[in-house]
């Protein structure tokens, strides 16, 4: 193969190291390959051997059937190019795989079969995404088994590179079509050029060269520079491979006819997606959900005519059911749908109603013996294997099956078109009776995201296939190739292929001895016909062409369209283009309701066609369109190939064209056939990285002079005044925060004490060179004391050794003694003490220590380290090795010495001979005062609230003689305010962390400016920290809120969604998991504080953190907290990244207690501000609520059957709507209506209740404790309150309901409640409805819409609502958690044992102990209120007993509580004017028309003609002197005016936007010349446009006046539909 071999330089080095390849063992083997481990030629066919010698010379593409060992061919190839790719060379060998199955499949075959390092890679593979990674990948790997994406995505951006490949195998090779948009082909066209020197040898592997129509082998080998070899000697390969017998089943379909059974089920479909459609409300649904929700219904559609037709009722039937079961992914999965995150509500009511109709004729069988739901249905009736409920071609299936069901050892693939059949099509053969002794199974893609089909699944049913514990597979195209299937003896086709490459495919899996290839054919459908014969001519003459080959393939150097980065060579082409623009788009900051993607719209014009490509709006880009091309698709690649080129200049793509911040953690491409869902479940915790605040970070450096540091003096205030504290201020680099700069703390000490400081800005200080050196060195030297004291027993200790701009060091401040000038009146760093401390002993060498000494003075004291002045000794910190303590000194005590007695008639002498066997040498010396040195506490934790009283200090006496001098001049005064400064640091570090969020959000949304540090630092710290406040009040208030705007966004947007649909969709949003993905994007997390100060772990300036944290060590340093699911203990490790571990829920209460704090500090619109910056959108419209309002209306016929003025009387609230009253008290239940209950508003008014309830308990109990606060308002927000609260209005006489069971138990329940008022019957009766307690809270949603959601005025209602509640005179938790709080505190048993007769629950409660046993039961309809009411029963038999918790109970807590007044917390929203008619009924308006209008023409149903448009008025918008009319007049405009409309920006023809607008809302435009009049050379051409708008079942057709040419009279019928279509109300913006 000259010159076209694409080997370039690689032949040589090949040739010359080609070894004799030894089939079946041969001896002739090198010594290197006698060494080799796994040698591949021990095994090899001959034909493999042989091909394999071709592939060495040249680049080849081997045909083989399956069966004949293709890949061990390119396994032989491998090991003769090994010299190529061992390490340690660079080069390497690149297997591509089409599929995933395939790529773990093949790397096993290649990691078994040779010695190669094996790395796979697929979409559910590690990821990988920087080049870093793919380098270690390269230096340790030498085979790549990859899908094609991934290697296209690694080229592309040069992850990989073309010439560091020796060896590319193209498995499944037929994909590489010269047309196609298959990673195969892009990876040749684009990267494999001729012109370079070095380019790898290719290897290609397929059981069919042809792929399909318009493949060609030519264009193959032209793609891969490689000439297609097969197996000449057949009768070898014979040997090996086996070939099925061909064979047909013929069957007839049914006679069409309007009386088919058929013919009428799919005229029911027909209809009922009509009706769906026609339930689209334009005026709700954009633009792009309208036409993803025609496009779904559309596909789910056909599917269902597909299964009804091939399969049967039964079949149908059973697909309606699956389609149930599955979400939306699923669904889409099912029916070969694109994700497209719509509305699928339309889709849902399809198919509920499509099965309705199936179950109908489907329950009808059940004396027949078929069941739909697992019972067999027996076949043996020759009745129930009839027509409808089975297709004939099913029904041939079922023949077939029938009679191979009882060949021995029988294994049998059956493949279908659509996953759907495959699963609809197992499920019937496995319940038929018939077919038992098949047991089958379906096996589909591992696309997505079905549940039905994960690769465990897959794995798990091809093994269960190969045991033979499955003996049946019902296929999609995923079973034909690839896949190490169980050799089969029959194969059936229920579907045919769609290719030749299909067709050989699949009928390699029939590779047994006389085993079948069949087909099922229906006689009647000629391409069936036609596409049998024509697989096997094509495949004859796919052999032929092969056979007669020329020697050489054809040169091609394809030049494909591409934009190259320059400086690194990246490459994108138009193909990969669309690719990346969606990945592009993925990466755009999005949230729950924003998905980026961009958007195509296609139109003609006389230059070809165009696509005008529209990004999402926080793109860099917002619009592109394409140069002219003669196809769309090729119109999409041009526009998305110009959007990368352009992107990549604005610098939104980088050099390498990726994303400026590629995520980590997903995956590029997703894999054409395959792809896994891999949501692995996540630890409880993760590992965060804590932030450091600015203002502490700023460093200084050793070459400035002077430094300049910022002072702030911190103030001392004890309480009571029982200690003296040496005055200290705090030096930084840079000005603290104007909030934090006068900090004000409380520090809580041992027996009630306190010490208040205070932070008072004190000016700028300058240190000289000396001056900043000695302060650091006098920081390092007290945190050596306070914290690391063991560094100081030596008799020497440095400073300042490891310099102070260490890495580790994260924090630049000094903590410095300062003192007062009293006659300035100013503050001044206490250098005299800092100098006098430094010059201690122990930071001097010896020589230096001893100078000045003069031993045996009066004025000296002999200590252990020798003489020292009595002065030095005073005030000093000295080290007593016997009792291994450090002491501070403070006084020497004259009158006593070591005679004196110790204790009792114990001296100082004898004591310590006694106690530690110390002979004191100098015993007439004075002994010394001594406090001993402190421990380092934690002064922000919470105390008990103990009586504030002094505190002695606690001195005993030393012999000078066993005391080391180690710091002259540190007090016990020092010691004392060094206590505190480690605590104050703390305060201040988490304040100025909460001062940078703030701040951060203040920029973002300038609501929340109003907002304290204060508050923030609270909403961050949880009870964790153990400190005198926490998040957990803020966090229930903000739940509260979160819960109401979410509630009223979601109501007042999707305002056909049920209750229970809103209250899941709510769910979602504001659920622990959703508010850490949202916090975490935001990175909230490093603001949170979650561990109690920890003084031993305090680093600063002069005490650097010793972990070092990476991120290879920080599993190892952090795993023991992160691994444990149990609470970790109570400090963590600290490393010099500040990492902690933080629960998921923690992160989420952070959230809720921000918004909590925004409200408090700020109001509602600050704290929706907040939402609206995390993510959770809860902004609404105006209009919105008046159209509800409005709407309410149709509830107005119902007024005669309520008494509205004495309703309003009791509600205390006069309505505007009155509708919206009546829809309050309408139970689901009532009949009488056309539709509409109280559910929707039961949500809202339940949503705005629990944040007015939890505004009110805030406000009235601000000491309570924040579960206590929980407790209380779970015990006010329930249906049992509200529904006290109803019999009191006597709300429940007002309800519409058509159940007078629910009448009797309110009435029942309403006499309960009044007698128990009355004291006249004990607490246990009849169970509540939740009727009751839905009145009020649909009472207070309606107030709430009808007040303009004027939260004051619901305030005051609610406060006259609530009243008798919040008296709580007889307070009742729930009686589940009582008891089991109670059980638990006791170490009791504790069973809840229940079940069901009739229709009644039967709950047993029992408790059983050391000294206890005892049981109750409870009957109800409910299982939960049965279990409410055993719990309670025996709660109260234990209680009377007199056991108790050590709890208080909530009753006492809050007769001892001090109350306040109560507020509505933080409503600062303007109430909305309902009052004003936004929406007017369609039936009161009046349509005034233009007398030129064309509207009047009478409009058809779709039975009829269809509305004809003629042309005459259209005409005369195109002459100037109609101007004036039409500024008056709704008459067409041109066409510029509607793109104004629709939003384009293109200058484009009518025709061309009426395309775009046809395309936008799956419209079908069709034009024709209807007419020519007019000689031949002034000929006239008349144009109409035919327009099927399904949705409004309405066929129009527009007609153009007569134009001399054919594109003009196009134009004028154009113009003339797009002005129909917006005067008609079909078009909007």
């Amino acid at each position: 193969m000259e010159g076209c071999d694409g080997g370039g330089s690689l032949i040589s080095p090949v040739t010359e190291h080609f070894s004799n390849l030894s089939v079946g063992g041969d001896e002739e083997s090198s010594a290197e390959e006698q060494r080799t481990e796994k040698d591949p030629r021990k095994i090899a066919r001959k034909y493999q051997a042989d091909l394999c010698k071709i592939a060495l010379e040249e680049n080849i593409i081997v045909y083989l059937e399956t069966g004949g060992g293709k890949t061990h061919i390119a396994v032989l190839l491998m090991h003769e190019m090994r010299h190529l790719i061992k390490k340690p060379l660079k080069e390497i060998c690149v297997f591509l795989a089409p599929t995933v199955p395939l790529v773990q499949q093949q790397a096993k075959v290649i990691q078994d079969d040779t010695d190669f390092k094996v790395g796979a890679y697929c979409g559910g593979s590690k990821r990988l995404k920087s080049h870093q990674d793919w380098e270690k990948e390269m230096e340790e790997y030498e085979v790549f088994v990859m899908t094609p994406q991934i290697l296209l995505r690694n080229l592309c951006h040069c992850f990989i590179r073309m010439d560091s490949i020796a060896l590319l195998i193209f498995d499944e090779c037929h994909y590489a079509q010269l047309d196609s948009n298959h990673p195969y082909a892009e990876i040749m066209k684009v990267f494999y050029k001729l012109d370079r020197t070095k380019l790898p040898r290719i290897f290609g592997m397929t059981a069919s060269p042809k792929l399909g129509k318009g493949s060609s082998i030519r264009t193959l080998e032209s793609l891969l520079h490689a000439k297609v070899h097969y197996v000449e000697d057949r009768k070898e390969l014979e040997k090996f491979v086996a070939s099925p017998k061909f064979k047909i089943y013929y069957y007839s379909r049914a006679v069409n006819s309007s009386s088919c059974p058929l013919e009428i089920y799919l005229r029911k479909l027909k209809d009922i997606k009509h009706q769906c459609l026609s339930t689209l409300s334009r005026k709700t649904i954009d633009h792009g959900s309208l036409k993803n929700m025609k496009k779904m219904l559309q596909r789910l559609h056909d599917n269902l005519i597909f299964c009804l037709e091939n399969l049967g009722l039964l079949g149908a039937f059973q697909a309606c059911k699956i389609l149930m079961r599955g979400d939306r992914s699923e669904r889409n999965e099912l029916i070969g749908a694109e994700e497209n995150g719509g509305d699928d509500s339309l889709c849902n009511r399809y198919i509920l109603q499509a099965a309705s109709v199936f179950d109908g004729i489907c329950t009808k069988v059940n004396s027949s013996s078929i069941r739909v739901d697992g019972v067999e249905a027996d076949l043996s009736h020759n009745e129930a294997l009839g027509e409808p409920l089975f297709s004939r071609k099913l029904l041939l299936l079922i023949d077939v099956l029938s009679t191979f069901r009882l060949q021995p050892n029988m294994k049998c693939i059956v493949f279908v078109n659509r996953i759907v059949i495959a699963r609809a099509l197992s499920y019937l053969i496995q319940t038929i009776k018939i077919l038992s002794s098949w047991k089958s199974d379906f096996l589909v893609g591992v696309h997505s995201e079905l549940r039905s089909m994960s690769r465990k699944t897959m794995h798990s049913i091809l093994e269960k296939f190969r045991s033979g514990e499955l003996n049946l597979l019902v296929a999609t195209k995923v079973g034909e190739e690839g896949l190490d299937i169980q050799t089969c003896c029959l194969v059936i086709r229920f579907d045919l292929p769609e290719t030749v490459s299909s067709f050989i495919q699949s009928r390699g899996r029939a590779r047994m001895p006389q085993s079948e290839y069949a087909f099922l054919v229906d006689r009647g459908n000629p391409k069936e016909m036609y596409l049998v014969e024509k697989f096997e001519k094509d495949e004859e003459k796919m052999n032929d062409e092969i056979a007669s080959e020329r020697s050489h393939v054809e040169i091609v150097d394809f030049n494909e369209t591409i934009y190259k980065v320059a400086s690194t060579g990246a490459t994108v082409s138009s193909g990969y283009s669309v690719l990346l623009l969606h990945h592009y788009c993925s990466k755009l900051p999005h949230d729950e309701y924003f998905h980026p993607k961009p958007e195509f719209f296609n139109f003609d014009d006389e230059q070809g066609t165009f696509c005008r490509l529209i990004l999402p709006s926080n793109a860099a880009i917002h619009e592109i369109t394409s140069s002219p091309q003669s196809s769309s698709e090729a119109a999409k690649k041009d526009a998305c190939l110009k959007a990368c080129k352009e992107l990549h200049k604005l610098g939104a793509l980088s050099e390498f064209l990726l994303p400026g911040q590629d995520d980590a953690n997903e995956e590029l491409v997703q894999d054409f056939s395959d792809s896994d869902s891999c949501d692995d479940e996540t630890s409880r915790q993760e590992l965060h990285e804590m932030l450091v605040p600015a203002a502490l970070k700023e460093p200084w450096t050793d070459a400035e002079a002077p430094v300049c540091l910022h002072f702030y003096f911190i103030n001392f205030s004890p309480k009571p005044v029982d200690r003296i504290y040496v005055k200290f201020g705090l030096f930084v680099k840079a000005p603290l925060p104007v909030e934090a700069e006068r900090m004000e703390l409380k520090l809580c000490l041992p027996r009630g004490r306190l010490v208040m400081t205070e932070l008072v800005p004190s000016g700028v200080v300058k240190f000289d060179r000396d001056e900043i050196l000695q302060a650091q060195n006098f920081q390092e030297m007290f945190l050596k004391v306070i914290l690391d004291r063991s560094e100081l027993i030596h008799d020497f200790a440095s400073l300042g050794k490891n310099g102070f701009g260490d890495s580790s060091t994260s924090t630049f401040y000094l903590l410095l003694p300062v003192f007062l000038h009293e006659s300035e009146k100013t503050l001044s760093v206490d250098w005299m003490l800092i100098k006098r401390c430094l010059s201690s002993p122990i930071f001097t060498t010896q020589e230096e220590a001893q100078v000045g000494v003069f031993p045996h003075l009066s004025s000296h004291l002999e200590l252990a380290n020798g003489p020292h002045n009595i002065n030095d000794v005073i005030n000093s910190l000295v080290y007593v090795p016997c009792k291994d303590r450090f002491f501070f000194i403070s006084d020497v005590v004259a009158e006593e010495n070591g005679y004196s007695l110790l204790k009792g008639s114990t001296n100082h002498i004898e004591h310590y001979i006694k106690v530690f066997g110390i002979h004191l040498l100098y015993p007439d010396q004075p002994l010394l005062k001594a406090k001993q040195l402190f421990c380092l506490d934690n002064l922000l934790r919470k105390r008990g609230n103990s009586e504030l009283r002094e505190k002695e200090e606690h001195f005993i006496e030393l012999p000078p003689e066993i005391c080391q001098l180690k710091i002259i001049g540190f007090s016990k005064d020092i010691g004392s305010s060094l206590s505190l400064l480690p605590s104050i640091m703390h305060r201040l570090e988490s304040l100025l962390v909460a001062i940078e969020l703030k701040d951060r959000l203040s920029a973002s949304f300038p609501e929340g400016a109003k907002v304290t540090a204060h508050r923030v630092l609270e909403a961050l710290t949880t009870e964790k920290c153990n400190e005198q406040f926490s998040l957990e009040r803020l966090e229930v208030l903000g739940d509260a809120f979160l819960k109401f705007a979410v509630g009223r966004h979601l109501f007042l947007l999707h305002d056909t969604l049920d209750e229970g649909q809103l209250t899941r969709k709510r769910s979602k949003l504001v659920n622990n998991s959703n508010l850490f993905k949202l916090a975490t994007k935001g990175k909230l997390q490093a603001y949170i504080r979650d561990q109690p100060f920890d003084p031993s772990q305090f680093f600063a300036l002069g005490r650097p953190c010793s972990v070092l944290c990476s991120r290879e060590t920080e599993t190892a340093i952090h795993c023991s907290q992160g691994d444990s699911e149990k609470n970790v203990v109570d400090t963590e490790v600290r490393c010099n990244k500040s990492h902690q571990w933080l629960h998921k829920k923690t992160v989420a209460d952070v959230v809720e207690a921000l918004v909590g704090a925004f409200i408090v500090d700020s109001g509602f619109k600050a704290a929706t501000a907040f939402l609206q910056w995390i993510g959770i959108q809860v902004d609404f419209q105006a209009s919105l609520v008046s159209n509800i309002c409005s709407a309410s209306a149709i509830f107005l016929p119902l007024t005669a059957r309520v008494d509205i003025a004495a309703l309003e009387t009791l509600l205390g609230y006069r309505f505007h709507h009155k509708g919206l009253l009546l829809q309050a008290f309408i139970h689901p239940s009532f009949s009488a209506h056309l539709g509409g209950c109280y559910q929707r508003l039961e949500f809202l008014g339940d949503a705005v209740l629990d944040y007015l309830i939890t505004s009110y308990l805030f406000s009235v109990y601000p000491e309570l404790k924040p579960g206590q606060l929980t407790d209380l308002r779970s015990l006010s927000v329930n249906n049992n309150s509200f529904a006290n609260i109803a019999v009191h209005h006597s709300f429940h006489n007002f309800i519409l309901c058509d159940s007078s069971s629910l009448c009797t138990s309110m009435d029942k329940y309403a006499d309960f409640i009044g007698a128990v008022a009355s004291q006249n019957v004990s607490r246990e009766g009849p169970s509540c409805p939740k009727a009751l307690g839905d009145l009020v809270e649909s009472s207070i949603g309606a107030i709430l819409l009808d007040a303009g959601f004027d939260l004051n005025c619901v305030w005051k209602i609610m406060l006259a609502f609530v009243d008798p509640v919040m008296s709580f005179s007889k307070l009742q938790l729930n009686p589940v958690r009582e008891l089991q709080e109670l059980s638990q505190f006791y170490g009791w048993d504790l069973k809840f044992v229940s079940q069901k007769k009739g229709g009644t629950f039967l709950v047993e409660a029992k408790v059983k102990g050391e000294d206890v046993c005892a049981t109750t039961s409870s009957s109800n309809i409910s299982r939960k209120a049965a279990r409410r009411k055993a719990a309670g029963k025996l709660f109260g038999i234990l209680k009377a007993q007199g056991y108790r918790t050590k709890t208080k109970p909530l009753e006492e807590v809050l007769k001892s509580s001090r109350k306040m007044e109560a507020k509505l917390i933080g409503y600062d929203e303007a109430a909305i004017d309902v009052t004003a008619p936004d929406a007017i009924p369609l039936h009161n308006l009046n349509l005034h028309e233009d007398s030129r209008s064309l509207c009047d023409a009478k409009v058809h149903p779709i039975s009829e003609e269809p509305k004809k448009i003629s042309p005459s008025s259209i005409r005369s918008t195109r002459h100037p002197h109609h101007s004036q009319d039409l500024q008056s007049n709704s008459t067409i405009g041109d066409s510029s005016d509607l793109d104004t409309e629709t939003g384009s920006s293109c200058n484009k023809s009518a025709r061309s936007l009426l395309y775009e607008i046809c395309a936008e809302n799956c419209w079908k435009p069709s034009f024709e010349c209807c007419n020519e009049t007019g000689p031949g050379h002034l000929k006239e051409f008349t144009f109409k446009v035919s327009l099927n708008i399904e949705e409004a079942s309405e066929e129009i057709e527009v007609f153009g006046g007569p134009r001399l040419r054919k594109k003009d009279a196009a134009e004028e019928a154009a113009e003339g539909a797009l002005w129909y279509l917006k005067n008609s109300g079909h078009l909007h913006n």
